[in-house]
């Protein structure tokens, strides 16, 4: 099954649990948690259709507030 994990450094200003909140929302999206460490959360995104998981990271979480950067992972 296609799958994404997308490493994500939130800003400052915005709580880390209303970015969790927003990605929980995210079409496709399996698993979200916190991390320590060079990035704050970590994404894990999950379809039969690997267009759809693309769809979910460009359509959807690059609108999410809070988010300064994203390092996204895709196998298939």
């Amino acid at each position: 099954m296609p799958t994404a994990y997308v490493l994500i450094l939130c800003n400052y200003s915005t709580s880390e649990s209303e970015v969790v909140d927003q990605l929980n929302d995210v079409p496709c999206v399996a698993e979200v948690n916190r991390l320590d460490g060079p990035y704050d959360i970590i994404v894990k995104l999950s379809d039969d259709n690997m267009k759809m998981i693309k769809e979910s990271i460009g359509r959807h979480m690059t609108k999410i507030c809070g988010i300064q950067s994203t390092l996204t992972l895709m196998a298939e």
